[in-house]
């Protein structure tokens, strides 16, 4: 029992002093005390881009953005929340120093990341007609997921970026869900409302990682053919409107930053997401 009451004392030591590194962390750039800082450094704790945030790590909610006040007591005057901080790896991917969590770049090299793709939420079995599906996984006996004129689902799009070697070397990429696309809206801005992490020379031709001596970029769409819309992994919760249980999921339009439904089988823009605290589903 003694063992055990000093393991627990130095864990709680540990903890704290995590907690303390991470609150004392100096404010060195030259941006001031709000607005968007980007930088190409090792992040708060020190570690390197590759490693995930653990479930005893703390995680900043992030501020909206805004630092312009339009009347005393609003957003932009208090400026709740800790200000935007993004790095950029150059690898094709950016790191929040806020939430830790990982976000793939877009580019326009026509490829996988290539800001004019659009893909549906969901499909149906070739099998099954009624049975809805995000990848073959989804359908029994042999039946394959499959997108009504052809394509893939984000889901199929997703596993892409998750077969070997994976996306920037990492194999666990997955959709958004809904709050942590809006975690980096930037709401003093618009068209994109996004920091320039996530919104650089972007170019025809460039590519998210500058391989074969391709421009870099980092792109973000407000217009094109889905209005800026992206989807999430969050489903529309049944009830409030005229749809079946599970028709619609919620994404965030960045023309403007509004959060937004859609059916499930509209053909909208994607960027994937790693990183946080994600635990496993308890079967």
């Amino acid at each position: 029992m003694r063992n055990l009451n000093f393991a627990l004392i130095a864990l709680l030591g540990a903890l704290l002093s995590v907690g303390a590194e991470y609150a004392q962390y100096p404010d060195t750039s030259a941006s001031g005390e709000y607005g968007v800082v980007i930088d190409s450094q090792r992040n708060l704790l020190g570690e390197s881009p590759e490693r995930c945030l653990s479930s005893f790590e703390p995680q900043r909610f992030p501020a909206t953005g805004q630092t312009t006040s339009y009347v005393a007591g609003d957003d932009g005057a208090i400026r709740a929340g800790a200000r935007l901080r993004f790095r950029d790896n150059r690898d094709g991917t950016i790191t929040d120093k806020n939430t830790r969590l990982m976000w793939e770049k877009k580019d326009q090299s026509g490829g996988l990341h290539d800001w004019n793709n659009t893909y549906p939420w969901q499909g149906t079995c070739s099998n099954n007609s009624a049975k809805v599906c995000g990848t073959d996984a989804d359908c029994v006996s042999g039946g394959n997921c499959v997108v009504s004129g052809g394509g893939m689902t984000i889901f199929q799009w997703l596993a892409q970026l998750n077969t070997s070697p994976c996306f920037a070397h990492h194999c666990d990429w997955r959709i958004p869900n809904v709050k942590e696309l809006q975690s980096i809206v930037d709401y003093e801005t618009y068209l994109p409302p996004v920091g320039a992490a996530f919104n650089n020379n972007c170019s025809p031709g460039c590519t998210v990682d500058g391989a074969d001596h391709t421009d870099r970029c980092s792109c973000t769409q407000s217009a094109g053919a889905s209005q800026g819309y992206y989807w999430t992994s969050s489903t529309y919760a049944p009830g409030l409107i005229a749809h079946p249980p599970g028709m619609l999921a919620w994404g965030v339009l960045f023309g403007d930053g509004d959060v937004l439904s859609a059916g499930k089988t509209d053909h909208d823009y994607v960027r994937a997401v790693r990183c946080g605290v994600v635990r496993s589903r308890v079967r």
